[in-house]
C-alpha cells in the first residue's frame, strides 16, 4: 500500500477537518484560536481511527506544525512590534500626512494612498492595519468613506503575500516544501497582471472609466515600478522585503508620475491640503519615519552577500524529525532542519536589530518616550496573540492531515472532478481560505499542499499552482470579514459593512477571475511558463 484509497468515503472524511474548520469560521463565528484547534483535534482523531496512524505520528505531526508556525509568527511579531513603535512615535502618521500633501488632484492622491501607501503598510504589517492607516487620510481629503476604505481594501492586496515581511509567502514555501530560490522568483513574475490591475480599479472606484483613462499611462509605468522590484528583490533572495520594496518604490514613482502629463488632465480639485500634522508626529521626516525599514533592506541583502551567507548559514535553530509508515502504507520521510530558523537571517532577528539601531537614532534625536516599549509590547500582544493561536491550530492540522495521507488523498480527488479546468480554479481555492480566515498565511496553511499535491496528480506545474493558491489568497483577504470590518470602522461606518461589501466584492472577484485565466493559459498554452 501507498496510502488510503480513494474512495468517496475515505474523501469525504479526509474533508471533514477542513468543512469543521470553515463552519466554525463562517457559520458559527468563532475565533480562529478555537476553530483551528477543533480542526486539529479532530484531523488527530481521523489519524488514528480511520487512516492507519499511531500516537506517536500524530505526536510528531504536531510538533512538526508547532515548528513550522513558530517560523511564521515570529516574523509577524517582530513586525509588528516594530510598527507599533513606530505608531506610537508618529512615524508612520507623519509619512502619511506628507503623502496627502504631495498633489491636490484626488485621483493622484487616491492613487498615491490607496493602491502605493498601502501597500507599503502592508509591506511591513498586517491585520487590517493598511485599512486602519490609508483609509482615514483619503476620508480627510475629502473622498467619500464608503469609497476611501473599498480603494484602500483593494488596493493593498496584490502586495499581502510579500507584506507583513514575507510571513504568508514563507508559509506556502515551507508548506510545500519547495525551493525558495524556485518559488518566489516564480511567484512574484505571475503577479504583474493582477498589481497592473489593482492600480486600475482603484482608479475606477475613484471614478469610474473617466479616471482609468486619466491614470492609465501613470498605472503601466507605477505598476511596472512595483512589478520590477517585487520580482528583483525576489530573485535577489529577499522576499521577506519584496512587498515593501515594492510599496515604497511604487509609491515614490507615482508621486513623481503625478505631477507630469502622464495623468491626464491633472488639476487641483481644492480637496488635496493635507491636515494639520500633529505636533509629536508630523515634523518627522519622512526618511527618518520610515529609517527602520531602510535598514532592514539593507540587512536584507547583507545576509545574502556571498561570504556573509557562509558565515550565518550555520547560526541557526533547527530541529530533526524521524520518518515513519502508517498502517495504510503512507510513508513520511526524515525531516532533517525542518523549518529552521537562521538567527542572523530570518526575517525576524533582522528586524528586532533594525529596531534596535532605529530606537538608538531616536534617543539621540529626543524622540523616545518612556513607556513606548511596553505600550508597544501590550498591544503587539492583543493584535497577535488570537492569530498566532489559531495559526498553531491549523498549521499542526495541516501537517497532520498531510503526514497521514489525507491531503494526498483530497488532493486525488480534486484532481479527478476539476480536470483539465483546476488551474483556472486554484486561485479561487486561495480566495476561499483567506475569506474563511481572514489571512493570506492561514489560507497557504489550509490549502497550499492540497494545490500542490493535486497539480501533481494532474501532472501540471506545481510551482505554478503553488504560486495562484497564494496569489488568490492574497487578494481574496481583501474581502475576508475581518478586513472589511475593520474599512468599516476606519470609514465611521459602524457595523454597516455591506456598503463596502457590495463595492470590494466585485472588484475583488475580478482579480482573483484575472488570475485564474492566468494560470489556465500558462498551464494549457504556454506550459513552457509553468514550473
Amino acid at each position: 500500500m501507498t496510502g488510503p484509497d480513494l474512495t468517496v468515503l475515505n474523501w469525504l472524511l479526509a474533508a471533514t477537518p477542513l468543512v469543521v474548520l470553515a463552519g466554525a469560521l463562517l457559520w458559527l463565528n468563532r475565533p480562529a484560536e478555537q476553530a483551528g484547534a477543533a480542526a486539529f483535534v479532530l484531523a488527530g482523531a481521523l489519524a488514528l481511527l480511520v487512516f492507519g496512524a499511531e500516537w506517536g505520528h500524530v505526536g510528531i505531526a504536531a510538533i512538526k506544525g508547532v515548528n513550522l508556525a513558530a517560523f511564521v509568527f515570529t516574523i509577524v511579531w517582530a513586525a509588528v512590534f516594530l510598527y507599533n513603535i513606530l505608531e506610537r512615535l508618529g512615524a508612520v502618521d507623519a509619512v502619511g500626512r506628507h503623502m496627502a500633501a504631495l498633489s491636490g488632484d484626488q485621483l493622484a492622491q487616491s492613487l498615491i494612498i490607496a493602491w502605493g501607501f498601502s501597500s507599503t503598510i502592508q509591506g511591513v504589517s498586517g491585520f487590517g492595519v493598511p485599512v486602519a492607516v490609508a483609509a482615514p487620510l483619503l476620508i480627510m481629503l475629502g473622498v467619500p468613506p464608503v469609497r476611501a476604505a473599498a480603494m484602500t481594501l483593494v488596493g493593498h492586496g496584490w502586495a499581502v503575500t510579500f507584506g507583513s515581511l514575507g510571513s504568508s509567502y514563507y508559509t506556502i514555501q515551507l508548506v510545500t516544501g519547495i525551493e525558495e530560490t524556485v518559488i518566489a522568483p516564480h511567484m512574484a513574475l505571475l503577479f504583474l497582471p493582477v498589481t497592473l490591475a489593482s492600480g486600475v480599479l482603484v482608479a475606477h472606484i475613484q471614478g469610474g472609466l473617466r479616471a482609468v483613462w486619466r491614470s492609465l499611462p501613470v498605472v503601466i509605468v507605477a505598476g511596472g515600478v512595483m512589478f520590477g522590484a517585487m520580482y528583483g528583490l525576489a530573485l535577489a533572495g529577499a522576499p521577506s522585503v519584496a512587498s515593501l520594496g515594492a510599496g515604497m518604490l511604487g509609491t515614490a514613482a507615482l508621486v513623481v508620475l503625478c505631477r507630469t502629463p502622464l495623468l491626464v488632465g491633472a488639476r487641483s480639485t481644492g480637496a488635496g491640503a493635507a491636515p494639520a500634522a500633529e505636533p509629536d508626529g508630523g515634523g518627522m521626516p519622512p526618511a527618518l519615519a520610515f529609517m527602520p525599514y531602510f535598514l532592514l533592506i539593507g540587512l536584507s541583502f547583507v545576509a545574502q552577500v556571498g561570504p556573509v551567507k557562509e558565515v550565518v548559514s550555520g547560526l541557526r535553530l533547527a530541529f530533526d524529525y524521524p520518518g515513519f509508515t502508517t498502517g495504510e502504507g503512507f510513508v513520511v520521510a526524515r525531516a532533517v532542519d525542518y523549518a529552521s530558523i537562521g538567527l542572523l537571517s530570518h526575517p525576524a532577528p533582522l528586524i528586532l536589530i533594525a529596531t534596535a539601531v532605529s530606537a538608538a537614532v531616536y534617543v539621540a534625536t529626543r524622540r523616545w518616550r518612556a513607556g513606548l516599549v511596553s505600550g508597544a509590547l501590550r498591544f503587539t500582544y492583543d493584535q497577535c496573540v488570537g492569530t498566532t493561536l489559531g495559526v498553531l491550530g491549523m498549521v499542526a492540522m495541516a501537517v497532520v492531515m498531510a503526514d497521514t495521507g489525507m491531503t494526498v488523498l483530497l488532493a486525488q480527488g480534486i484532481a479527478k472532478v476539476s480536470g483539465p479546468f483546476f488551474p483556472l480554479a486554484s486561485p479561487f481555492i486561495g480566495l476561499l481560505g483567506s475569506f474563511m480566515s481572514g489571512s493570506n498565511t492561514n489560507s497557504n496553511v489550509m490549502f497550499g499542499l492540497l494545490q500542490v499535491e493535486t497539480a501533481r496528480a494532474l501532472g501540471i506545474g506545481a510551482v505554478t499552482i503553488a504560486s495562484f493558491q497564494s496569489i488568490g489568497a492574497s487578494v481574496g483577504s481583501s474581502m475576508a470579514p475581518a478586513k472589511v470590518v475593520v474599512g468599516a470602522t476606519v470609514a465611521g461606518l459602524g457595523d454597516e459593512v455591506r456598503a463596502i461589501f457590495r463595492i470590494v466584492i466585485p472588484y475583488v472577484l475580478a482579480l482573483v477571475l484575472l488570475a485564474g485565466v492566468e494560470a489556465f493559459v500558462i498551464v494549457r498554452f504556454l506550459p513552457g511558463l509553468a514550473r
